[in-house]
């Protein structure tokens, strides 16, 4: 029998994939497609921004939910190299989580930008200061790249272990849906 992921792990792992995916879409769409005099620019940097928010504070939902419900173990026959993979991505995707939603919240603040959850104004974490807003740009920027070849190599995994693999109590794609 296939160890499970805890009922409420999975519907925030996928939740939260939902949104991931969705930002990212968007933040490639405003970095490349959106012309300055756009008419709908400024509804999809709110909607970017809210969705941004919800996405910090799900993570923080995620954290308190996996020392709660700890994960199942990877099974034993995973090679270890598979083993040192999975956890330097799940970790690199948890550090990603709270940095990349931060560092666009800090980088909207730094120049002088409000940032609302949908209608919510929050409060603001840092002063504008432009030199700090393009370094938290930059950052929000090759985060958001970094986390797409997280993501795709993560994703890689699940779908390697669930077809390639001789051994099927490798598919660890059975856990978490």
């Amino acid at each position: 029998m296939t160890q499970q992921y805890h009922k409420n792990s999975k519907i925030i792992h996928w939740l939260m994939a939902v949104i991931i995916i969705g930002l990212l879409g968007s933040g490639i769409f405003m970095a490349n497609f959106i012309a300055g005099d756009a008419s709908y620019r400024g509804d999809i940097y709110h909607i970017h921004k809210s969705f941004g928010v919800v996405a910090l504070f799900l993570i923080i939902i995620r954290v308190i939910n996996r020392i709660k419900n700890k994960p199942p173990a990877l099974p034993e026959s995973i090679k270890k190299i598979d083993r040192t993979l999975a956890h330097i991505g799940h970790h690199a995707l948890y550090a990603l989580m709270v940095i990349m939603p931060l560092s666009g919240y800090l980088m909207s603040n730094s120049y002088g930008y409000q940032v609302k959850l949908f209608s919510i104004t929050m409060p603001d974490l840092v002063a504008k200061n432009y030199d700090l807003g393009a370094i938290f740009s930059g950052a929000h920027q090759y985060l958001g790249y970094l986390m797409v070849a997280v993501l795709v190599a993560h994703i890689a995994g699940a779908l390697k272990h669930r077809y390639f693999d001789e051994n099927k109590e490798n598919d660890v794609l059975k856990r978490i849906t």
